[in-house]
């Protein structure tokens, strides 16, 4: 046992009496301390998590500035504890509530000797004598009776504060968790919530408000007993004048600004990010790289598009930006501002998954030239087709036969990127994109098909600016990058996405003061359900998504009309460079083409151009429509090598086309001259002179009728070189009818059932294609 807990003889009288009320003092003094010491021993070897309540999800820019927050799961407004608070609150807070903060070792015996000297007086509690460490325990220990038996704890909790925190640590738990009236938790929430300003822009009489107000919110708040509230914080102001912290001018000042009246609400600035990170991450802070201004401007620049849009019933906008080097995300806007009113405005539509479009074909283009497979200005077909059920169409459902790739990509064109697809594979492609950074491809590859080019698979804005980020990200290191496709393949595919025409608000954009570069595509999903918009530049990557959240197509929502524009608005924002990326150097060819296919220029072909091409172009494929023709001397029939003499004939390169592809490129180009026809009385060498456009092999056609139900006819077509040419149609090897000139068509009648139809023309080639005939139900 202790020595001073020993039993003693008492003394009989008065003298006794003392005796005995000093025993019992001194041994509740002594428990007191046994309590306090025993506490301090099981804090100091156990670990104790103070608090553990959910914080608010907070997004804040790289300047600490607020974009937005999210109410905790226990409905109050906690923001995560601060790294630091203003100068000026801390001197209000000490004066206010502990002087001797940081000299005491938890708990403040002065304080707490005049605590007692004020409730005796009182005969009631007035003052607890706390200390600020007393205060953090307290508000830790939540639910628990004010008691003598719990002062003692927290006294002992205060002690083992102090050992294993600084008082920095301690000062910011109280800041982060002291109430501020309502549901309002926290200097920082406080700070916006009654001011709507950042903690450390708050005047000397708004951070005295804010330090009188935990100090009884439930007795003086800023919602009742506003009187005695104000006096309150003017006798904090006067102790802080009085103290030298604030001058005179400043004084006077503060005390005549008013309360503030209700909560007012927070910024929400990005709340589409913020609910992407939660998502991801949880309820905590979230230091981004958004900027503010810019943030405010791109929200603008959505609200002015959006209103056009909305005439034609286009309801949901998005927008990401992204820095090219880094993939830092600048701005973010998932939707148009749930502020103004339109429908599933709170549908990310950064994240959601969309039909691509035509937004993947830089991809297969550069790809295609890195692997030789084509020059940038290679043909093309760019015909009618069919493959497997799967008939791909133009947007202007067009033709021209054949096209330069290059050109191809500048206006789009569906049909010969499908054959540009085919011919690099499916297989292949698809782990491209997967290699790139798509992640949403999550089917194989033969789910997509050939449609996987044309908006097959779904991908969303955020994957989407991420690969063209790391794309364009690859021109601007000396080293070689880890994107799969080279410099000289990127360079190439972003001069001629650079070169695509701009939409109408954009026309003569090259005569302006202010010309910007940049590289930029656009996709339209089929059924106009998707408008996108990709730009890059060195500096940056803008990310655009047009259309409805439900899925609801619109005429006219289309990437160049509903998508571009906004891109192009938010271009003018950003501080780009004039020029777009450097020629990487030993990464290009010179390379001498055929000036009309656009491949390799072979012996055949008679006018060759020089090029700047990929290496890789140096083995693709030599030119294979230029071929040696032998023709009269008037160059207008065609003759065989046994027909007439040699005297008689001159031989000449002649750009050769396939029958269909040349029906198509005739019509789009006035100065094409087609093969010539067979001079009369020769004899047809071995040669494709003639091809169906309608219908492809094997197709199962659906036999027309009128509104009436009655059935309709077929009308199949041919075309021929010849265009004087006679030919013999024949069905299932009945004879049918007769065509001649430059369209072939004739109407086909037949019953249900697998069929086939044969031409001949007056030479004895022929021409047959297979189909079945259905009838609807």
């Amino acid at each position: 046992m202790w020595p001073s807990m020993k039993f003693r003889h008492i003394e009989p009288g008065i003298s006794g009496y003392f005796q005995m009320k000093y025993l019992i003092k001194s041994r509740i003094f002594q428990l007191v301390l046994i309590t306090i010491f025993a506490v301090l021993i099981l804090l100091l070897i156990t670990p104790y998590k103070l608090f553990d309540d959910p914080y608010s999800a907070v997004l804040k820019d790289a300047n600490g500035r607020l974009l937005g927050a999210r109410i905790a799961a226990d409905e109050q407004w906690r923001f995560p504890e601060p790294d630091s608070i203003p100068l000026k609150f801390e001197k209000a807070l000490l004066m206010f509530e502990d002087k001797r903060f940081f000299y005491h070792p938890g708990f403040d015996p002065l304080a707490m000797l005049r605590a007692a000297i004020q409730n005796f007086r009182n005969r009631s509690v007035v003052s607890g004598g706390s200390t600020l460490t007393m205060q953090v325990v307290r508000l830790s220990r939540k639910g628990q009776r004010r008691t003598i038996g719990e002062k003692i704890i927290e006294v002992a909790y205060s002690i083992a504060l102090e050992i294993k925190l600084s008082k920095h640590k301690i000062l910011m738990l109280y800041a982060s968790h002291a109430p501020y009236g309502g549901n309002v938790v926290g200097i920082e929430a406080a700070s916006w919530r009654w001011f709507g300003s950042p903690l450390y822009d708050l005047s000397w009489a708004e951070v005295a408000t804010l330090t009188v107000l935990p100090n009884a919110p439930s007795m003086v708040s800023l919602q009742r007993n506003r009187l005695l509230f104000e006096q309150k914080r003017n006798r904090l102001l006067s102790r802080l004048f009085d103290a030298k912290i604030i001058d005179s001018l400043t004084f006077d000042l503060a005390i005549k600004e008013p309360l503030p009246e209700l909560p007012q609400p927070l910024p929400d600035l990005a709340p589409h990010y913020l609910e992407y990170l939660r998502s991801k991450h949880g309820d905590r802070l979230f230091i981004s790289d958004i900027q503010i201004r810019l943030q405010k401007q791109t929200s603008n620049i959505l609200l002015f598009n959006h209103r056009m849009l909305r005439n034609n019933q286009i309801n949901n906008l998005a927008v990401i930006i992204r820095e090219t080097e880094t993939g830092k995300v600048l701005a973010y806007h998932g939707n148009v501002p749930f502020s103004f009113a339109t429908e599933n405005a709170h549908n990310d539509m950064v994240q959601a998954l969309r039909s691509s479009g035509s937004i993947l074909k830089p991809f297969l283009f550069a790809t295609a030239l890195q692997e030789g497979m084509i020059q940038p200005g290679s043909m093309l077909p760019d015909i009618p087709t069919w493959i497997g059920g799967f008939s791909p169409k133009n947007f202007d459902e067009n033709y021209e036969g054949a096209i330069p790739a290059d050109e191809a990509l500048r206006r789009s064109l569906n049909v010969p990127f499908v054959h540009l697809l085919r011919s690099f594979g499916i297989e292949k492609f698809y782990l491209l994109l997967k290699q790139i950074g798509f992640t949403s491809f999550t089917k194989h590859a033969g789910h997509y098909g050939l449609s996987m080019i044309l908006g097959g698979g779904e991908v969303n804005l955020w994957e989407l600016t991420e690969v063209y980020g790391n794309m364009a990200k690859g021109m601007l290191n000396e080293e070689e990058s880890e994107f799969p496709i080279d410099k000289g393949a990127i360079w190439l595919t972003s001069n001629v996405l650079q070169s695509l025409n701009r939409p109408e608000t954009e026309s003569g954009w090259n005569y302006s003061g202010r010309a910007i570069e940049i590289a930029w595509k656009t996709g339209t999903s089929f059924g106009f359900r998707d408008a996108w918009a990709i730009g890059y530049t060195p500096d940056y990557v803008i990310g655009v998504w047009a259309g409805n959240a439900d899925g609801t197509g619109r005429p006219g929502l289309t990437g160049i009309a509903a998508a571009a524009p906004v891109l192009f608005d938010i271009a003018q924002l950003l501080d780009v460079k004039s020029k777009l990326f450097e020629t990487p150097l030993g990464q290009l060819e010179t390379i001498n083409v055929c000036s009309e296919s656009g491949f390799l220029s072979g012996i055949n072909c008679p006018h060759t151009i020089a090029i700047t091409g990929h290496p890789a172009g140096l083995r693709a494929k030599i030119c294979p429509y230029h071929q040696l023709l032998r023709t009269d001397t008037t160059l207008k029939y065609r003759l065989p090598s046994d027909c007439f003499p040699d005297d008689e004939a001159v031989t000449k390169p002649w750009f050769v086309l396939p029958p269909l592809m040349e029906f198509y490129y005739e019509k789009s180009h006035v100065n094409f001259r087609p093969l010539p026809p067979l001079k009369a009385g020769c004899v047809q060498e071995e040669q494709q002179t003639m091809d169906f456009i309608y219908p492809p092999p094997g197709t199962q056609i659906y036999q027309p009728t009128d509104f009436s139900g009655k059935l309709n006819p077929l009308i199949f077509e041919v075309t021929h070189r010849d265009k004087n040419a006679v030919l013999f149609w024949h069905l299932d090897e009945k004879f049918i009818g007769t065509t001649h000139g430059s369209v072939h068509q004739m109407i086909i009648r037949s019953e249900t059932g697998n069929h086939q139809v044969t031409v001949v023309d007056e030479e004895g080639a022929s021409k047959s294609v297979a189909f079945k005939l259905l009838t609807r139900h």
